[in-house]
């Protein structure tokens, strides 16, 4: 019977230190402990990486001790499948009944029984920072500290169970999703989203409601700083560094409050401005004045929107008025 996600192997391998070097790779650095009956030790590693998460699974075929130490850099998720393979967070046990969730500041150590089995899902700390500061529009004042585990029945933890029984067993018969690339960008973005609404330190500001007014904050000051400075030459750049966000944060937070980007909103508020000057223009203006005067320094460019935003010529408007 082949193991979950057997499509897309990681490492096979019957030498701990190579074993050891996989799960350090993969997962984050750690070391083995103890290491029952060497000459029977199997260890195989299956994944999938769809962008900022990695969906895993491992096997042993024999008793081990792991010391993963403080993992500072991920959060990681562990489901144990057959027999059991117990984590301890800061020295208090996890069963197997429960979803683990490893994040950081929680020291870790895990001991796995023979042919025990763990299906993993892992994303890097900075991808679940930003994801906050999508659905927010807040900076974190301290690090995201998640809840040691929860229950599988029901809640989120049902819902991330579910969802990577899904892909295990999308991988064992057609892999259809996790190789379809605007899929797995898809699932990337919900499994981050899964992450964030676990129990944390940050869950009352998450649930309040609060978040559904703060993103559009962020669009509102960045369209603020546009309109300011529109006749300007600015670039992305200079609004990420005005609003205190990534890149992906600001055009998510666009996207999905106001379904344009940053640079149509900027475009559009050049062209409003040159139409309302062209209107107003004195007997010494020019189309070519106005456009210049307006931030745009491509005058077939605009002369193109510009036709295209209010069906006629901008020399036509000027004649106009």
């Amino acid at each position: 019977m082949s193991l979950p996600l057997a499509s897309f192997p990681l490492a096979r391998t019957c030498d701990t230190d190579e074993a050891q070097s996989v799960l350090s790779r993969e997962l984050s650095d750690l070391r083995f402990r103890a290491v029952r009956d060497r000459s029977r030790f199997q260890f195989a590693m299956n994944g999938v990486h769809l962008g900022q998460t990695m969906v895993g699974f491992n096997q042993f075929s024999t008793e081990a001790e792991v010391d993963a130490g403080v993992i500072e850099n991920a959060v990681i998720l562990s489901l144990s499948v057959g027999p059991a393979a117990v984590l301890h967070l800061d020295g208090e046990s996890v069963g197997p009944d429960r979803l683990a969730i490893v994040s950081p500041s929680r020291r870790l150590t895990i001991h796995r029984a023979p042919g025990s089995g763990v299906l993993l899902l892992r994303a890097g700390v900075e991808a679940i920072e930003e994801r906050f500061r999508e659905v927010t529009g807040e900076e974190l004042t301290r690090p995201i500290v998640f809840d040691r585990s929860v229950e599988m029945d029901h809640g989120v933890g049902a819902q991330i169970r579910r969802l990577l029984a899904y892909l295990v067993d999308d991988a064992a018969k057609t892999d259809t999703v996790l190789r379809n690339p605007l899929l797995r960008t898809g699932l990337d973005d919900m499994l981050l989203g899964a992450i964030l609404a676990l129990p944390s330190n940050y869950s009352n500001l998450l649930r309040s409601g609060h978040h559904v007014q703060a993103a559009p904050r962020l669009v509102r000051r960045a369209e603020q700083f546009l309109e300011a400075n529109a006749t300007r030459p600015i670039s992305i750049s200079d609004v990420v560094d005005e609003c205190g966000c990534s890149r992906r944060a600001l055009f998510k937070a666009f996207r999905r409050h106001r379904g344009y980007t940053p640079l149509q909103f900027l475009a559009e508020t050049r062209l409003k401005s040159a139409h309302n000057a062209i209107l107003r223009a004195s007997p010494t203006d020019t189309v070519t004045s106005i456009a210049l005067a307006c931030g745009f320094s491509h005058l077939g460019r605009f002369a193109e929107a510009y036709g295209k935003r209010f069906g006629e010529k901008p020399s036509e408007t000027m004649r106009r008025s």
